[in-house]
C-alpha cells in the first residue's frame, strides 16, 4: 500500500490506519479536482491510485468541483487536498464503494 500522503486514499485495505494517517497530516481540506475534461482527469488519477482500474465512465464534475466517476463498476470521488507542511497539493481518488461498505460513509 502506498503511503497515504503520496496521493492514495485506499479504503480497501488498512481502512482505519489509512484514515488515521490522513487525519494526522496538516491539510487545509478537500479541494476541487484538477481542471480539464472530467473523464480524462478522473481516469488519470483513479488509474494512478488504483492500477487495476481498466475503464473510467460516467465522470461528472459536481457542484463542489470534485469529480464523481465509475471504474469497472466501482464508484470514486476525485478531488485534491493541500498538505500545509509540504506546501503541496495531492490528487486523490477515494473509493466510494469501499467507503460505503466499510465505514457507511457516502461520497
Amino acid at each position: 500500500m502506498k503511503p497515504i500522503i503520496t496521493t492514495t486514499v485506499t479504503l480497501a485495505l488498512g481502512c482505519v490506519a489509512a484514515l488515521s494517517a490522513f487525519a494526522a497530516v496538516p491539510i487545509a481540506g478537500a479541494g476541487p479536482a484538477p481542471k480539464g475534461d472530467p473523464t480524462a482527469v478522473a481516469a488519470k488519477i483513479i488509474k494512478h491510485n488504483f492500477p487495476e482500474c481498466k475503464r473510467v465512465s460516467n465522470a461528472v464534475r459536481v457542484k463542489d468541483e470534485s469529480i464523481r466517476a465509475k471504474c469497472d463498476g466501482v464508484e470514486y470521488m476525485v478531488f485534491t487536498v493541500f498538505d500545509k507542511k509540504k506546501n503541496k497539493t495531492h490528487e486523490v481518488a477515494l473509493n466510494c464503494t469501499k467507503a460505503k461498505s466499510l465505514l457507511n460513509v457516502d461520497c
